[in-house]
């Protein structure tokens, strides 16, 4: 009895503290939407001077061109930045909003119960698979939105800004040799900042992986290692490989994301082996890999423990240092329902 009622303060007080800090979140909220607010003034305006410098290009200097984009592609900058850290703020406040709700059912449980023993195998009173869940689905909620900006935002003003370019090469009569040359060379540095750019929207959130499927959607990634690292990754996929429900393709993919910037980013590895082996009821996944040895399970990219993802999966793994000094990762995911089939 004493217990239980412990337990019942201490979720009374927990609540209060979450509800605190809800309020404390809304008021920040409240005044970063005021902050993006004026930032987009300032991007339209900068907006509207573009595309009067573009309508008219003769009645301009050369440097007033560049400064019209420059000056437009740094207030999409802030705007983003702001945006960004609004979107944080709205992500955690989804968050504690769901984790409040999960500590108020637990005060309901507990006073229920109050009076009656608690079984020795009674259900936890917190539902850490539920909260855990609610952890990775705003993160991914997160990281879809980041991707839909970024897309939308910096890459269209990039393409922008090579379009100024080609305008300005036609403008400069002084000396055409010196402008076409030094006008190519930033083209050629724009488009190879905007391929950078869609890089980081892939990692960030690939839109294959809501199209294609898993399988695409890996080699597209490996290969965007390959080319940023310099590594050397040999990737194959046995086996009759299929689409799976959203949420399992999605950490699956972190799953294997995370595992494998881990060992090229922090065990240093040059030389990495990849397979998914598709089975009727599992998905079996190895990784093997040169470099140090690093914890099994030591915390990830994302923030979150490999056991962390494999839980969420009802999956297992295991780990093994050879005596050659390779490392070996083994994944075992069960297969849900799956009826559509990538031929």
């Amino acid at each position: 009895m004493t217990v239980t009622a412990d337990i019942g303060t201490e979720l009374v007080s927990e609540q209060q503290r979450i509800s605190a800090e809800i309020r404390e979140l809304d008021l920040l909220c409240e005044s970063t939407q005021t902050e993006v607010n004026r930032l987009k003034s300032r991007e339209d305006q900068t907006k509207a001077r573009v595309e009067q410098v573009r309508a008219n290009p003769g009645n301009f200097q050369r440097d007033e061109i560049f400064s019209a984009t420059d000056d437009h592609a740094t207030a999409i900058g802030r705007r983003m930045t702001m945006e960004g850290q609004l979107g944080a703020l709205q992500g955690k406040r989804k968050l504690l909003d769901r984790v409040r709700s999960i500590v108020t059912q637990a005060q309901t449980h507990v006073a229920e119960n109050a009076s009656a023993p608690m079984p020795a195998d009674a259900t936890p009173v917190i539902d850490e698979s539920k909260l855990l869940q609610a952890v990775v689905d705003t993160q991914e909620a997160e990281r879809k939105r980041i991707a839909r900006q970024v897309h939308d935002g910096p890459a269209q003003a990039m393409a922008n800004v090579v379009l100024q370019s080609e305008i300005s090469e036609r403008l400069f009569e002084v000396d055409p040799q010196r402008s076409r040359t030094e006008l190519a060379a930033l083209r050629q540095m724009v488009n190879k900042t905007l391929q950078e750019l869609r890089g980081f929207i892939f990692e960030l959130r690939p839109m294959i992986l809501d199209d294609l499927g898993l399988v695409p959607t890996m080699r597209r990634y490996v290969q965007t290692l390959i080319d940023k690292h310099g590594v050397r990754i040999d990737f194959s996929s046995t086996g009759r490989d299929r689409r799976l429900p959203s949420d399992d393709e999605v950490a699956i993919f972190r799953l294997i994301q995370d595992s494998l910037v881990e060992r090229i980013e922090k065990g240093a590895s040059k030389e990495l082996v990849l397979s998914m082996t598709w089975k009727d009821e599992q998905l079996d996944i190895l990784l093997q890999t040169d470099g140090k040895d690093l914890p099994p399970d030591g915390e990830l990219q994302s923030g979150l423990r490999r056991s962390e993802r494999l839980d969420l999966l009802k999956g297992e793994s295991t780990h093994e240092t050879r005596a050659d000094g390779t490392v070996v990762l083994t994944v075992h995911v069960p297969i849900r329902a799956a009826p559509t089939i990538i031929t």
